[in-house]
């Protein structure tokens, strides 16, 4: 009997909880603090979540934190005044000439990235220059949205030449695309001198990471 009973103990499996942090975990592993993952985190088959799901976290992985990178932290959806990816259309008309040279868009440069997705142009032609005697120029037309005292602005113009009226000469159709710093960062800038060339290769790789 003793032998049998000690098989029995033996071939039983075992449960338990572990905590980190904490002498009463709730879960299989409970930590009560800071969790840092420098490399890949892996997960199995996660629960689906419907639109009549509540009281749920995101959980993501900052890749800036300090001391050191990679811990997890959560991402309250209860205080986003925005989706990750919003597209807006605005119309403009009645314009001097073709020129938005500075508008601001109100967007705040700390909270959202802006790019232009599409324009179009609708009415009076640019006129046209001639130079050397023999080419014509439409100018410089730029569209374009930039940051200024803490907001994204818009510009949408010809740098150089105007069209054929003074007002009601044109009118634009953009779409902006707004991303959530929340979840997307902007890139630095990459200047590259090609010296003259048609050809050649960036100054510097994009650290995406």
């Amino acid at each position: 009997m003793k032998i049998l009973l000690l098989l029995i103990l033996l071939t039983t499996p075992c449960f338990a909880q572990v905590g980190v942090g904490t002498v009463n975990p709730e879960a299989d592993l409970h930590v009560a603090g800071d969790v840092i993952i420098q490399e890949e985190l892996e997960l199995g088959v996660l629960p689906s979540v419907t639109n009549t799901d509540e009281d749920f976290k995101l959980l993501t992985r900052q890749t800036n934190s300090t001391p050191i990178n990679g811990e997890i932290t959560r991402l309250d959806v209860d205080e986003l005044t925005v989706a990750p990816i919003n597209v807006f259309k605005y119309y403009f008309y009645n314009l001097r000439y073709d020129n938005i040279i500075d508008l601001n868009l109100s967007f705040e440069t700390s909270k959202y990235i802006v790019g232009i997705a599409d324009f179009r142009y609708i009415g009076n032609p640019v006129n046209k220059v001639m130079l050397n005697n023999s080419d014509d120029s439409i100018g410089a037309f730029v569209v374009r949205t930039f940051q200024s005292g803490g907001t994204w602005h818009l510009e949408i113009r010809n740098r150089f030449l105007n069209t054929t009226n003074q007002t009601n000469a044109v009118n634009y159709e953009v779409t902006f695309i707004i991303y959530d710093t929340s979840f997307y960062r902007q890139l630095p800038t990459i200047t590259t001198n090609l010296n003259g060339s048609n050809t050649g290769t960036a100054s510097s790789i994009p650290d995406v990471y």
